[in-house]
């Protein structure tokens, strides 16, 4: 909640006085998870980059009508979703909501001794490598929810899809995953 409380203070700053400090706090605060979904369809890194600054220049453009945006999140997300269709629709690209580089936590706890680690590095390898193997919308909701945190009525304003079919969806990449890893642990 407090969260969403800074993000208002702070749209509500560039929507009366065009702070440009508060538009940086907004651009800092949805930049890695806005240029994640972008790459997740073009698969291009420079063309992500541009598809997110493309939105936040539309969105210092239309910095007088951020107050009627009812939900920034949703807001940015659709935009970044659709100029990365738009751009795909201009390359003639099917997009493939592949996955590639699923942010994966760093282990940072010194307690652990060199075999815990290792051990530790092989099921991050196999929890990236189910992951990689879910169907491409499967993957795309999975990242949506356990990466960037959306809840399941964000993504579904996003995506144009139900709720139900991100619970499907999240049920389905759950088990498969729990599948892999357990196949991988009796070995």
């Amino acid at each position: 909640m407090q969260n969403e409380l800074q993000i208002q203070y702070w749209v509500e700053q560039v929507a009366l006085f065009n702070d440009q400090s508060a538009f940086e706090k907004i651009f800092l605060h949805f930049n890695d998870g806005l240029y994640n979904l972008a790459g997740s369809f073009v698969k291009d890194e420079q063309a992500a980059e541009e598809i997110v600054s493309d939105t936040f220049i539309n969105l210092w453009r239309n910095r007088v009508r951020l107050l009627e945006i009812e939900n920034l999140k949703v807001y940015l997300y659709v935009s970044v979703k659709n100029l990365s269709i738009k751009r795909l629709s201009r390359n003639r690209s099917q997009p493939d909501f592949s996955i590639n580089d699923i942010f994966l936590p760093h282990l940072a706890d010194t307690s652990l001794d060199p075999e815990d680690i290792l051990v530790s590095k092989a099921m991050l390898q196999s929890l990236h490598a189910a992951i990689d193997e879910l169907p491409p919308k499967c993957k795309l909701i999975f990242k949506l929810v356990r990466e960037d945190g959306l809840r399941y009525k964000e993504i579904a304003q996003i995506l144009n899809i139900s709720v139900k079919t991100i619970d499907a969806q999240m049920a389905i990449a759950t088990k498969r995953i729990v599948q892999s890893l357990s196949l991988i642990i009796q070995k």
